[in-house]
């Protein structure tokens, strides 16, 4: 820890003695043949990135409040907590992508926007996974709007319509479905134990 230290401390003096660290080395000239992508589809791919970030946020805000003493409900919390997670990998999986095509060159600065979260408080745990599912079926039809960007003519990326299809579409459809038949129990627990139903159902989360 005391060398890591050290080494920051010098890499900061360095830094304010000979200012910005800026490769002098020019870029080689080589074929740019391979980057093939689209400009429609790359700012669909760009969007995309977006809409999952917006997601993260969001489900972040929904662990945070059903973590809050007042609420406590360790179980929505952790699932809402991990689907944030996972939204931001799909995010971050994307940006990958766009870089394994030879994008991202420029134009990174404005990628990713923080978002604001509309919302951050639920009447119950109904509620917020009757939004949790709203807010998967929103990013399912961006995800096959992209696709139709991505697949159109004049020119077919297939291999990023493929990924897409397989990968993405797939874990979206299934996600769906398990959070429809989370909300279907929760809600027939509710309306048979009240607020004690909430309350189990949160331990098999």
């Amino acid at each position: 820890m005391v060398k890591l230290i050290a080494s920051l401390f010098l890499l900061a003096v360095v830094a304010q003695a000979y200012g910005d660290f800026k490769c002098s080395l020019a870029v080689p000239e080589i074929t740019k043949d391979w980057v093939d992508m689209k400009d429609a589809c790359i700012k669909g791919m760009r969007h995309q990135i977006q809409e999952e970030i917006n997601a993260s946020y969001q489900y972040l805000a929904m662990g945070a409040y059903f973590s809050r003493d007042t609420v406590n409900r360790p179980g929505f919390a952790e699932h809402f907590f991990k689907a944030a997670k996972e939204e931001r990998e799909h995010g971050s999986k994307l940006v990958e992508y766009l870089s394994m095509r030879g994008q991202l060159t420029e134009g990174v600065s404005d990628l990713i926007n923080v978002p604001t979260v509309a919302k951050q408080e639920w009447t119950d745990g109904a509620a917020a996974l009757s939004d949790a599912l709203d807010l998967e079926i929103k990013v399912t039809k961006s995800i096959r709007k992209l696709i139709q960007t991505c697949e159109g003519k004049p020119y077919n990326h297939y291999h990023l319509v493929d990924y897409l299809t397989g990968v993405y579409l797939e874990e979206q459809l299934h996600g769906q479905r398990e959070l429809a038949g989370k909300l279907t129990t929760l809600k027939k627990m509710m309306d048979t134990n009240g607020e004690l139903g909430e309350f189990l159902f949160d331990k098999t989360l």
